[in-house]
């Protein structure tokens, strides 16, 4: 999925012109204390909050979540396997198979463990997405102002993220003119592989020695005044953050009171 398929949908959602500043907390706040859980409950108990905001509220379309969810599914599901098989305790198997002469055994503590892991994995997930679909991102800078990042942070962010689709578009064009030039063999395929990306790293540090004499040229003193971020007056909603406080204080007591609790 391309970058302005993802900047279309977070301008044009149902929860675009919600206050920036109350979905940066419910983020952020929902994704420290699914980090923080020892069980794998709280972490899905947010990761379907954050997928009901995101389909039934801000009504995005499924096949275009789902495809965004699909790397952080693939390394979720691999954590689950791999710890179900290699991590645990023998006297507590669950299940056995043998594949080329060699026994595996599912793991009962394995399995816990890459549970927990991957729920963590999705609901964190979900939680950037739920951000990254329903804000744009000069709106997710501004709030990330309103609470207090060191400004610094917030400008790298903004350079990394301005540039970084460059570079990819840069590199695909590469990749494309190589490709139209008939190279089939598996052994120039590599080889050129290494020349593009030799050449894209060069073209990285001549973008960013151009945009450094650019900005001085500006006077720029490390802060990027936003005009947005100015004229955001309007005090935050009450009952809203209400709102949001009341759900992060649930899903706390709930990681509380699961604590080290398991599914199997």
């Amino acid at each position: 999925m391309s970058h302005s398929t993802i900047d279309t949908i977070a301008h044009t959602n149902r929860l675009r012109h919600i206050d920036t500043r109350l979905k940066v907390i419910f983020a952020i706040a929902t994704l420290l204390i699914t980090v923080a859980s020892t069980s794998p409950i709280p972490p899905l108990l947010a990761f379907i909050t954050a997928n009901i905001l995101i389909l039934f509220a801000a009504k995005i379309k499924f096949r275009t979540y789902f495809f965004l969810l699909l790397t952080p599914l693939f390394f979720g599901l691999t954590g689950l396997l791999l710890m179900s098989l290699f991590f645990g305790y023998s006297d507590s198997p669950l299940y056995s198979f043998e594949i080329l002469s060699h026994t595996f055994v599912v793991q009962r503590e394995g399995v816990n463990m890459g549970l927990l892991v991957a729920s963590r994995t999705l609901a964190g997930s979900a939680c950037l997405l739920f951000l990254a679909l329903t804000t744009p991102m000069t709106e997710l800078f501004t709030g990330l102002r309103w609470l207090r990042i060191p400004e610094v942070v917030i400008e790298l962010a903004m350079m990394i993220y301005r540039y970084i689709f460059m570079f990819l578009e840069e590199a695909e064009r590469m990749w494309l003119a190589s490709q139209m030039r008939g190279e089939s063999n598996f052994r120039t395929k590599i080889d050129v592989f290494s020349m593009l990306i030799g050449t894209l790293f060069l073209r990285t540090i001549h973008q960013g020695e151009k945009l450094f004499v650019a900005m001085n040229s500006r006077c720029y003193d490390g802060e990027t005044n936003s005009l947005a971020y100015q004229e955001n007056k309007t005090k935050i909603s009450i009952t809203a953050l209400f709102a949001i406080l009341l759900f992060e204080a649930v899903l706390a007591f709930v990681t509380i009171l699961t604590q080290n609790a398991v599914l199997i």
